[in-house]
């Protein structure tokens, strides 16, 4: 198969899981390093990209770098396969939300439920990177199973 963009891939109705990977290791590195570091501003960074590549996939950030950086330089390869990149974006899109709750705690002063809250995300993130389970997809197929 020729190589293509994960937008391309999305708009195709395929999905590099590739970008995904780099996506969910990207969330997990800079909120481990935001809690680290008691960076709270980062955790709402996290947060944004997710949004806005919730949004506008074409804008997501971590998967720009995966494409414009580390593809072209051969140090990741695409891995594209025939499926609905929706369940992705809508577990991304909970995410983000997760994150917002988690900023605005953080933010307010209540940081242990802030950074409990962003643990859940490294959590579910890590078992998606490392076990191949999305959470939030299942969230999805589940809610359309129950729509009819």
């Amino acid at each position: 198969m020729r190589s293509i963009s994960a937008t391309q891939a999305a708009a195709n109705g395929r999905v590099d899981r590739t970008a995904l990977r780099t996506n969910q290791a990207f969330i997990i590195a800079l909120l481990a390093v935001a809690f680290v570091a008691a960076q709270p501003w980062l955790v709402a960074f996290v947060c944004a990209v997710m949004a806005l590549g919730t949004a506008l996939p074409q804008a997501a950030l971590f998967q720009r770098i995966y494409r414009d950086v580390l593809r072209p330089a051969g140090l990741l390869k695409p891995d594209v396969h025939e499926e609905d990149p929706a369940p992705h974006r809508f577990a991304q899109g909970m995410g983000a939300a997760v994150l917002l709750a988690a900023s605005v705690a953080l933010f307010a002063g209540a940081t242990t439920f802030g950074w409990g809250l962003a643990f859940v995300v490294i959590a579910l993130a890590a078992v998606n990177l490392f076990f191949g389970f999305c959470a939030g997809c299942f969230v999805y197929f589940q809610l359309a199973r129950l729509r009819g």
